[in-house]
């Protein structure tokens, strides 16, 4: 079955979690060599966990038929 999403040609939600975690990852391992190189580094890891928590969250389910409107066709 062909999600709603691949259909109107944007990537699948799985694909952008994952490079939203290779970036959170690369910043979390990112030497810091002084207070500048810090205060980024805390910017983008909490950018990048605040974009991930609205796409892991939002819902991207199918749309819902009640069953009193299927009957009624």
């Amino acid at each position: 079955m062909v999600s709603v999403l691949e259909t109107e040609g944007q990537i699948p939600m799985y694909v952008l979690d994952a490079l939203l975690l290779l970036a959170m990852m690369f910043f979390l391992f990112l030497p810091i060599t002084d207070c500048r190189t810090a205060r980024m580094k805390l910017c983008m890891v909490c950018a990048i966990c605040a974009i991930f928590a609205v796409t892991v969250t939002r819902a991207y389910g199918p749309d819902i038929q009640l069953a009193s409107a299927a009957h009624d066709r």
